[in-house]
This record gives structure tokens, sequence and C-alpha cells, in this order.
């Protein structure tokens, strides 16, 4: 073999190695943390939070070989949610390595995505319609509000009843999941409608005073909202609560202030 055709060789090596490494997906995924149970990189859960599941997992562990990993990042990465989460369940090595019974819930940050990968051993009644189901019920809610840390240990503990009853153990101290949180945007928003006719009432009342009636509307005004964020914790609903309750206030004290709440009164009753 000539030097020409020894050079061809070469240079076709080069570049079929090159386009192996191109194709090739790195997955530059975090690493597993000594508590291994509870990875929060994002740095969302609470210390309550990570000692629950840790704690919860040894004594699940102990009784099937199964584990629920928890794992937040900052963001994937450039991975989509499916490639990182596959990625991270080999890496960790979840679960009995025979059973393969691990179930990994991971939360993308920036990305604001959610995933549940589970093992082999599991699948079967942690279907991807089961886990769809339990996202949109358990978790989902919570985390439209960025209430990261109670969506996860809300959705933990949705997956731990399911494994648990699979293996039909009990565990001491688990918590039973809340189904409530679908419902909690619609909680906030029924606080609404009681703030909103006391503030009609009370601007009707303030009305008919002399003195100081301003600084009385102000004051009502300060704590009415003070109490609301203090009860309603997503943003939409607050501005809500505070544009509905100025304008009862405006709206009492308007010409027939009297009449008109009276009718917001006969509508808000049907």
């Amino acid at each position: 073999m000539n030097f020409n055709k020894k050079k061809i060789i070469f240079y076709i090596l080069i570049i079929f190695f090159i386009s192996i490494c191109i194709n090739k997906k790195v997955y530059s995924v975090v690493s597993k943390t000594q508590d291994f149970y509870v990875n929060d990189y994002a740095g969302l859960l609470s210390k309550e939070t990570e000692d629950y599941i840790i704690n919860i997992n040894k004594s699940l562990c102990d009784k099937t070989g199964a584990q629920i990993v928890v794992v937040t990042v900052k963001n994937l990465e450039g991975n989509s949610l499916e490639e990182y989460a596959t990625e991270l369940f080999r890496k960790f090595g979840i679960g009995d390595r025979t059973k393969n019974n691990g179930v990994l819930l991971l939360l993308a940050l920036e990305e604001r995505q959610f995933r549940i990968e589970v093992g082999y051993g599991l699948e079967g009644v942690l279907t991807d319609g089961k886990t769809g189901g339990i996202q949109d019920k358990y978790i989902i809610p919570y985390l439209k509000q960025d209430n990261w840390d109670e969506g996860v240990r809300n959705g933990f503990n949705a997956i731990l009843d399911i494994v648990s009853n699979e293996y039909g153990i009990k565990i001491d101290n688990a918590e039973q999941a809340k189904e409530s949180g679908t419902t909690s945007q619609e909680y906030e928003m029924i606080c609404i409608f009681p703030s909103t006719m006391i503030s009609l009432i009370v601007g009707s009342k303030l009305k008919q005073m002399k003195k100081r009636k301003i600084v009385l509307y102000v004051t009502y005004f300060a704590v009415i909202t003070l109490i609301g964020m203090f009860i309603i914790k997503s943003l939409e609903m607050r501005i809500a609560f505070i544009l509905f309750n100025l304008f009862a206030l405006i709206f009492s004290n308007s010409g027939h202030g009297g009449y008109r709440w009276r009718i917001l009164w006969w509508f808000f009753r049907r």
C-alpha cells in the first residue's frame, strides 16, 4: 500500500470518528448527592421536605427495594426533558438492580417542566397515563403557583401510595397526597367574593360619614389588602383581589351606591 492510500484511509478514519462524536449525544446531567434520595440542585425544597423524603425512602427501600428519587435542576442544559430524565435514571441507578423498581421525579426550573421516570419493574402500575394524571392532579397545580416544595412533596406522596399498595405494605409517617391542590386557585377565587361584598358594605357605610372619611377608606383598603396577601398565594389572584376590592370601594362611593351594591349582592347570591 503506497503512502497516498494510507493517507486517504487515515483521513477516512478521522472523519468517521468525528461523525460518531458529533452524532453521539453528550449528556451533562447532575451527579447524585450524598443524600441520594433528594438532589435539590435548584434550591427549591425545604429542609423539612428533604428529611421527609429521605426517611420515607429508607423505609420503602428496606421493605421493597423500591426507591423514589427527587431531583431538581436549574435547567436541562440544552437536552430534552425525556433525554435528561432517562440518562439521570441510568446514571443514578435508581431502584433494586434486579427488580428495576425505581422512580425518578425530575423538576427543571427554567423550563418549568416536570417528569416522572419509571423503571420497568413498576411500569405496570405507573403507566404513562397514570403518571400524567398524578402530575395533573397532585403536582402541576402547585407548580403553576411557584409552590415548588409542596408540589414535589405532594407528587412524591402520590407515587408512594401507589408503590406501597403494589407491594402491600404500609410506611409509617407517610402523608396522604392532597388532590385538593387542583382547586387551590378556585379556592382563592372564592375568597375574593366575600371580601368584595364586605368592601361594598363598608364603602357604603363610610360614604355617610363626614369626618376622616378618606383616612378610613385608606386604612380599610390597606387592612383588607394585607389580609388578601396573607390568604392568597398566586400573583394573578392577588391582583384580582386588590382590583375587586378597590372597585367595590369606588363603586359604593359613587352616586346611588347603596342601590348598586344591593344589585351586586343579588348577583353574587345567585
